[in-house]
């Protein structure tokens, strides 16, 4: 599970730069714990009982206590951000004064993001702020802690005024079981490859006729619809931020050979990849 608080603590401020490939070994929970992650670069696939996201820099996750998630490497780009993490008892004079339905109005959506960039400006700058004062000074300190303290009131209430929820949130047609997260995982993982739902099946713990039937109850999709859209998802990725060829992207992402790629994207999106290449250069200019 993730670090709890060192014991005695009720604040604790980490930067992180990580490798691309990343990933948490096994589905993990805070116990004692909130947390804001800042992503300063990189790209995160999050995966909870109730929705999947991606992350990227300059969106903000919030993770609340006893919330199961998973995350894997949504790019190529190494992983850089801040690490907020604070114990419900630092609240008490923030729930005490606003109630306790803000930090759970904050916490209800673990994506945020930011429309106004001068807002999400402001917002990251506190997070640096609270990271340099946490390193600098003795952090058990009485005034370092409300120095902290107050910047982190701060913090989430211009999160929670100036940040919206994600339209990128898919939530899960039901909750998912641990089993069936590990098997999302496991696609997340290997989509570029020629996985098969039998492999699926075995990294959740099922048989292929239970893990099928469980696979389509708690996702509204089957496998093999659910491993498609993940690929073409990174195809649509790629095709919007590379120049490389419609070849090599359907042979990176899991497509036998471009013309099965063309296929599969014009029956989803009603248009080949070239023109949807097309299209969006075309709405950049």
């Amino acid at each position: 599970m993730p670090l709890p608080l060192p014991e005695g603590k009720k604040i604790q401020i980490s930067y992180r730069m990580l490798p691309a490939d990343y990933e948490m070994p096994a589905l993990e929970v805070a116990p004692d714990h909130y947390s804001l992650c800042f992503i300063l670069h990189g790209d995160r696939r999050v995966i909870t009982p109730t929705m999947t996201f991606e992350a990227h820099a300059g969106s903000i996750t919030a993770m609340q206590p006893l919330l199961y998630h998973k995350t894997v490497p949504a790019s190529g780009e190494y992983y850089e951000s801040i690490l907020i993490k604070f114990s419900p008892s630092l609240l008490e004079q923030f729930d005490s004064r606003l109630g306790k339905n803000v930090i759970e109005q904050i916490y209800e959506t673990p994506l945020k993001s930011f429309e106004d960039p001068a807002a999400r400006e402001r917002v990251f700058d506190c997070a640096r702020d609270m990271l340099r004062i946490y390193d600098s000074g003795d952090n058990e300190d009485e005034l370092t802690l409300f120095r902290l303290q107050s910047l982190l009131y701060g913090l989430l209430l211009e999160i929670r005024e100036d940040s919206s929820d994600d339209e990128g949130v898919n939530i899960h047609q039901s909750a998912l079981t641990p089993p069936i997260i590990e098997a999302v995982y496991y696609i997340e993982k290997n989509y570029m490859k020629n996985i098969r739902i039998e492999e699926a099946a075995a990294a959740g713990g099922y048989s292929v006729s239970y893990f099928s039937r469980l696979f389509q109850s708690q996702l509204g999709l089957s496998f093999t619809d659910y491993l498609l859209n993940i690929r073409l998802k990174h195809v649509k990725s790629d095709l919007i931020s590379t120049g490389r060829s419609i070849t090599d992207i359907a042979m990176d992402n899991g497509f036998a050979y471009p013309g099965n790629l063309s296929s599969c994207f014009k029956k989803k999106l009603g248009m080949t990849p070239m023109q949807f290449r097309r299209q969006v250069k075309e709405q950049g200019k």
